[in-house]
């Protein structure tokens, strides 16, 4: 009788060995299987960005420099003596120019792709000294000089809409008192931070202006200096 409890003990004794076997032999395997899994993610991901990170900007750009306009061009909208350059502080490329709707004209740049070009862009068009001072923001403006050049700095929210019936109560009073520009496209309902330096040189009127990177000052003013340095 007592051998056959042993016995037992025996077969019980096995099985839980098994077991444990089991067990652990299944967590390897699962632990394995995570790990290919986000190996396989993480090379999709690169495979899509170029290895960029989504929210971060090359330090270099990897755009191919876009082309500037022709002189022609230029001279229809009383442009002859725009500053203008491909390239501003190595990282970001131009991607593309547009002459806007006002006669003005608008240039893209871009560090990498995942970026969106309209993100850092600079904007010129012919004015006189009064119709620039009148462009200016009422608040959150900052009177400062780089390179010898007055600039005014502002630090204000941009709200992307499909038209004017979408926007909110709140967006229309932030408008009014200044906080707040208000542009319409194929967003809807888009609360973004947004950083403008402007400027005026020889009858025409800038802007270079950031959107989504929460720039100070300081990093506009960095970026207005190379621009200055690569158009003299």
């Amino acid at each position: 009788m007592e051998s056959k409890s042993n016995f037992n003990k025996l077969i019980y004794g096995i099985i839980a060995i098994l077991l444990v076997i089991i067990i652990a032999v299944a967590a390897r395997i699962a632990v394995k299987n995570g790990r290919d899994a986000e190996t396989v993610n993480t090379e999709d991901t690169e495979s899509i960005t170029g290895g960029i990170v989504q929210g971060q900007e090359a330090e270099i750009s990897e755009i191919e420099e876009g082309d500037l306009p022709t002189d022609a061009e230029l001279e229809e909208n009383g442009l002859e003596n725009v500053m203008q350059t491909s390239k501003i502080n190595q990282q970001f490329n131009l991607y593309n120019y547009e002459i806007t709707e006002d006669g003005g004209i608008k240039y893209n740049y871009l560090a990498n792709a995942v970026t969106n070009g309209e993100r850092l862009s600079v904007t010129a068009k012919a004015m006189t000294e009064d119709e620039y001072n009148e462009m200016l923001p009422k608040t959150k403006a900052q009177n400062n000089n780089v390179d010898g050049i007055d600039v005014v700095y502002n630090d204000r929210n941009l709200y992307y809409t499909v038209d004017e019936t979408e926007v909110p109560e709140y967006v229309k009073n932030a408008e009014e008192a200044g906080n707040v520009v208000v542009r319409y496209g194929n967003s809807l309902g888009e609360l973004l931070p947004m950083q403008q330096l402007m400027w005026y040189k020889d009858g025409i009127g800038y802007t270079l202006e950031s959107i989504s990177r929460n720039y100070t000052y300081d990093d506009m003013a960095a970026l207005a200096h190379d621009f200055f340095e690569a158009t003299k």
